[in-house]
C-alpha cells in the first residue's frame, strides 16, 4: 500500500532487503513466550534511474545515474533524495515539492532572489540574471549538494529520505569521484508501477487463500479424528 500511494510521487524509489529484528516477549505469570519480528530498517534504496518526465519548469531536475541530492530533514540534518521538483518558497528558500529545503554544496540553505531569473547547469550550479539589465550577465549564486552513490549503499528512512547505510544518523558523505549531472526541465517518475503492485497484491491474496485452505483441511482432519475416536 505504501508503494501504491507513491505511484505519482516524483523521484520515489523502492527499497529492498528489509532488515528485521526478532524480539522475545514473556507474558506476566506465564510460562509461554512469544517472538515478534520488527522492521529495524526500511531497506536499501534501489537507485536505478526511473522514467524521465519532461516539464516546462526550468527548476525541475532529473538527477542522472546514481546521484542523490542533499536536503534537510525535520531535525535539520543532511539527508538525501531523488525528488527534483524544485521551487522557491515565500521567503526565497529553494525547496522541493515535499517542502524539503535543498542543501547547498558547502552546507546551509539555498536562498535566491525571486526577482531574478535562475538557471541550473548540468553540474547543479545555480546562476542568476537580472531581467532589468539590458545586457544580463549570469552570476553564480549557489551550488546544489549532489553526491555520487555509485559505491555507497543508501538506506531508506521512515520519512522517505536516504542516508548512507551504517550511519547512526543522517549526514553528508563523500561519494564516488565521478561528477553527478542533472537535466533541467525534467523530473524522474516514480519507481512504483501499478502493474507490479497489482501483481504483488494478487500473489499475496493467493498465498492467503492457500493458507486458509490448509488451516481448514487441518481442522477437518482433526474433527474426523475426534469422530473416529468417539466411535471406537
Amino acid at each position: 500500500m505504501h508503494e501504491m500511494s507513491n505511484i505519482s510521487t516524483a523521484g520515489f524509489k523502492k527499497a529492498f532487503q528489509m532488515t528485521n529484528g526478532t524480539y522475545r516477549v514473556d507474558g506476566d505469570d506465564s510460562l509461554s513466550s512469544r517472538f515478534y519480528k520488527i522492521a529495524e530498517t526500511l531497506g536499501r534504496v534501489n537507485l536505478t534511474p526511473g522514467p524521465r518526465i519532461v516539464t516546462q519548469n526550468p527548476l525541475d531536475l532529473y538527477v542522472e545515474g546514481s546521484g542523490v541530492m542533499g536536503v534537510f530533514n525535520d531535525q535539520g540534518e543532511i539527508a538525501f533524495t531523488r525528488r527534483g521538483d524544485l521551487r522557491l518558497n515565500a521567503v526565497g528558500t529553494m525547496t522541493n515539492g515535499e517542502g524539503r529545503v535543498i542543501a547547498a554544496d558547502g552546507g546551509g540553505e539555498i536562498q535566491l532572489d525571486p526577482n531574478l531569473i535562475h538557471r541550473i547547469s548540468k553540474e547543479g550550479v545555480v546562476y542568476a540574471t537580472n531581467p532589468a539589465e539590458e545586457v544580463a550577465e549570469e552570476i553564480e549564486v549557489a551550488r546544489i549538494m549532489l553526491r555520487n552513490a555509485d559505491d555507497t549503499i543508501m538506506e531508506k528512512m521512515e520519512d522517505g529520505l536516504f542516508k548512507p547505510e551504517g550511519f547512526d544518523k543522517p549526514g553528508d558523505f563523500e561519494g564516488a569521484e565521478a561528477p553527478v549531472y542533472v537535466t533541467t526541465h525534467g523530473l524522474e517518475g516514480s519507481a512504483a508501477k501499478t502493474y507490479d503492485i497489482l501483481t504483488q497484491m494478487i500473489e499475496l491474496e493467493r498465498s492467503f487463500e492457500i493458507k486458509v485452505n490448509i488451516i481448514k483441511e487441518l481442522s477437518d482432519l482433526s474433527q474426523d479424528s475426534n469422530t473416529l475416536m468417539q466411535v471406537t
